[in-house]
Parts: structure tokens; C-alpha cells; sequence
């Protein structure tokens, strides 16, 4: 079930439970300085060395109305056990949960909001693996789009479960973590003012989720 929390929107952290996810965040938070996103130039991998394999890159396709994984660290591709680069990112989710993600995506390129989802993926030999992902507003070099940097995390130490590929993907979490724009920031100058409408959306416990 989809709702608009917006009761403390400021105290991102409360909301992220991986410390990788965790540490990424305060990264980007440092980098972005006063800007509402940073920009590609600005990424310096060696300060973030022991997450750069859980990293990933997402790129919006406007033309099959989806996103696709622009890069993928070595760990991402790891736990679901094939190459990501270049693939629809949304493969694998029926519709609900796909829309879902895709309305968060496109926050995060659209209103530079970052996004949390956490989700439940199931192995073929059944095993179940929790996992937390954050999408981050990063400035392209070409300076015309953004695109969704951001890390995926398992709580599972995924190098000691036996699988050959994911069979199913679950969605037990959802939503965007808000951030504060300073005013005459160019990089928001031409955000629609209804971007805040999306402000808090979570999926919580019930209806699909049960």
C-alpha cells in the first residue's frame, strides 16, 4: 500500500538501514555541497573504496519508457548473477511493483529527490535474499540530464549462497527521501512546482506487500 508520510522527511538516516546505504548517502550529502545533485565530474571513488562494488549507474530510456543499467559494480551483477550493463533495470517486476519503482526513478531525475526501496529477491534454489537500494540524483557531464547513481546492498553475505539466478523479485519498501532545495539553485530552476507531490511515498505492510 502506497502513502504520504511527510512527518520527518528531514531525518533521512532513521529511514536507512544498511550501513553501506548509509555511508553512500553521506557521501553524495557531502559532495552535492549546496547543489541539489553533484555532478559526475565531482565523484572521487577512492573516498567510497569499500562500496565501489555495490555501486550502480541508472539511465532513463524515454523512448521504452523504463530505465536501464548504465553501470553496475562488480557485487551488483554478483547477486544476480549475470552482466547488468545496458539491460532494462525494471526486468523481472511485475507491473505494480515496476510502476512503483519507475515513479520513484523518475523523482529522482525529474525533482532531484532521492529514492529507498527495499526489496526481497528469491533465489532458484529458493533462497531469500533481503536487500536495500538507494537512487541518487547525479549531474550528467554533458550537463543536459541526470541520471539515478546509487548502491544496492544485500543484508546477506551473498558469497556463501549457493544460486544460479534470481527467480522472483519482491518489493517491501518504497520512498522518496526528501531534501531541501536552496533557492536560485540552477540546476532546479526549472522543476515543476507539483514536484513535492511525491514527497514521502513509502509502501508499507498490507495490500500487495501482505
Amino acid at each position: 500500500m502506497l502513502v504520504n508520510d511527510t512527518g520527518d522527511l528531514n531525518q533521512a538516516e532513521s529511514h536507512i538501514l544498511h550501513p553501506g546505504t548509509r555511508a553512500l548517502y553521506r557521501y553524495w550529502e557531502t559532495i552535492r555541497a549546496e547543489n541539489a545533485a553533484p555532478n559526475r565530474n565531482d565523484l572521487q571513488l577512492k573516498q567510497i573504496s569499500s562500496i565501489v562494488p555495490n555501486l550502480l549507474m541508472l539511465e532513463r530510456d524515454h523512448m521504452r519508457q523504463t530505465y536501464k543499467w548504465r553501470l553496475a559494480g562488480t557485487q551488483t551483477c554478483h547477486l544476480y548473477r549475470r552482466e547488468l550493463s545496458a539491460t532494462d533495470a525494471l526486468a523481472g517486476w511485475d507491473s505494480f511493483e515496476r510502476d512503483t519503482i519507475k515513479k520513484l526513478l523518475d523523482t529522482v531525475v525529474t525533482s532531484l529527490q532521492p529514492c529507498l526501496l527495499r526489496f526481497r529477491l528469491t533465489t532458484n534454489t529458493d533462497q531469500i535474499i533481503g536487500a536495500e537500494m538507494i537512487g541518487l540524483p547525479l549531474h550528467a557531464r554533458n550537463g543536459s540530464r541526470f541520471h539515478v547513481f546509487g548502491g544496492l546492498f544485500p543484508f546477506r553475505d551473498i558469497s556463501s549462497i549457493t544460486y544460479d539466478d534470481i527467480k522472483q523479485l519482491e518489493l517491501s519498501g518504497a520512498r522518496t527521501i526528501w531534501t531541501d532545495h536552496l533557492p536560485g539553485d540552477k540546476l532546479v530552476a526549472g522543476l515543476p512546482n507539483s514536484s513535492k507531490a511525491m514527497a514521502g511515498l513509502r509502501l508499507i505492510r498490507g495490500g500487495r506487500d501482505s
